[in-house]
């Protein structure tokens, strides 16, 4: 019998440590207006979470560049040729098509990710399916991992996330540099990670685009770009929109930064 309720009343960390202390197995369904979610959890740990219905499908391993579509073909047809109950995971690790760590961190930041967001739900009614397994062919990751970690790296984000909304509303707006970077400027050393958005900022993508092109998620660039607005280097704005009924309108353009101004930027935070 399936355990049905709302995170409202029961919140979702009460209810993942429920899952985790009672060594329970088995998918969680999460809705919340237009959004969905779903987790499976082996003996209280987390095989797999997904946001979207094709991360469930295996050609996720694909779009994370964890194997390619001829290796994913190969682990798919040596899943078929099998009939000890094996799972994709295991096949593909068994063949050696890609390395047991690499899949596991790949899947694991995927995974971490997808469930850091729901922390931010209001509500949302869950359902959880006793003894619920994945399909064979899922992406499931090698290890299954504790969701104590999960669970205070999610209600960090939550508390972080305020903060963040503040300056920044939506991951729509338009970041750019400033011209006078100011004495909040001096003394900021960049690290790699927050390099490759310093790198990406060209006052026309907009913050989802950056974390598109970098790889990084949503919350991690609204945090160090937050982190740029609050050292005085940029600054944000909403994404113009197109002028509606008018014919031939021009939809107005974000100010070009000059790459001058960017390298003078860079090269006066490195000799900072």
């Amino acid at each position: 019998m399936a355990l049905v309720g709302n995170i409202r009343d029961f919140g979702l960390s009460d209810f993942l440590y429920l899952v985790d202390r009672g060594y329970k197995t088995g998918g969680l369904y999460l809705t919340h207006e237009q959004e969905m979610a779903l987790l499976f959890f082996e003996k209280g740990k987390l095989v797999l979470a997904s946001r979207k219905p094709e991360d469930q499908d295996a050609d996720l391993l694909v779009r994370l560049g964890l194997m390619n579509q001829a290796q994913l073909d190969t682990a798919r047809q040596a899943l078929s040729a099998t009939s000890n109950g094996a799972t994709l995971t295991q096949v593909i690790i068994d063949q050696q098509i890609v390395e047991r760590d690499l899949l596991q961190n790949g899947l694991m930041t995927h995974t971490e990710e997808s469930v850091y967001g729901l922390f931010a739900w209001p509500e949302g009614e869950f359902r959880f399916e006793q003894n619920q397994r994945p399909p064979a062919d899922s992406p499931t990751m090698p290890t299954p991992v504790s969701v104590e970690n999960l669970i205070m790296e999610g209600v960090r984000r939550i508390d972080e996330w305020g903060r963040i909304k503040d300056r920044i509303a939506s991951t729509d707006m338009i970041v750019k540099f400033v011209d006078q970077p100011g004495e909040k400027a001096k003394g900021v050393k960049l690290a790699p990670e927050e390099w490759r958005i310093f790198a990406r900022i060209n006052g026309k993508d907009s913050l989802a685009e950056i974390a598109q092109k970098t790889g990084l998620s949503d919350f991690d660039v609204c945090r160090i770009v937050y982190g740029f607005l609050t050292a005085g280097l940029v600054d944000v704005m909403k994404k113009p929109r197109p002028v509606a009924g008018v014919r031939g309108a021009q939809v107005a353009e974000p100010p070009r930064v000059k790459k001058s101004l960017v390298n003078r930027i860079i090269n006066r935070i490195r000799g900072m």
